[in-house]
């Protein structure tokens, strides 16, 4: 199974934990959230399913070889802006891209004036984790940081349907 997550939205995912999603399907808007350093949309594809179902793994201080085994490059489903816009692509980090202290795992949608740019789903599958806004900065709203849920803040993870075929799309 192949696990696909996008991160770094701008609030709640529009989808939930057990959906069903198409490829190009609506699933949120681009933002910033997390310990992001500006707008973009990060995505990558995990090979198996984290556990426990937190879906943050950081990856700092691991080698290129260990990162490749366990994640894939997320390039063959970008296309037709899907998931995201992606004018600039190598203003973000690239995947397997030296990043601080780690091999990236994914790659940074980003384009002109990201902020609020519709993401959409790369794949066919099931949702399987989403990270929203926490109840916290929904009630405090404005007296709080923007980068609330730290990490990979907002973010979907879907699971690829099994016989999926990006090469079919």
């Amino acid at each position: 199974m192949l696990y696909h997550r996008l991160a770094h939205f701008s609030d709640t995912p529009s989808v939930k934990k057990g959906d069903w999603v198409k490829r190009g399907q609506l699933i949120g808007y681009c933002g910033t959230t997390g310990a992001s350093s500006g707008l973009h949309c990060h995505y990558d594809i995990r090979k198996t399913e984290v556990v426990p179902s937190s879906h943050t793994e950081y990856v700092y201080g691991w080698s290129r070889n260990r990162v490749a085994a366990r994640y894939i490059d997320p390039t063959p489903y970008i296309k037709n802006n899907i998931p995201m816009d992606n004018v600039f692509p190598r203003s973000g980090y690239a995947y397997l891209q030296w990043a601080r202290n780690y091999a990236h795992t994914g790659i940074d949608l980003n384009g002109v004036n990201d902020l609020g740019k519709p993401i959409y789903s790369p794949v066919e599958g099931r949702v399987v984790f989403t990270l929203g806004t926490s109840w916290i900065k929904n009630r405090l709203g404005r007296w709080l940081s923007k980068n609330w849920n730290y990490g990979w803040g907002n973010m979907v993870v879907i699971e690829e349907m099994p016989g999926f075929d990006i090469s079919k799309t």
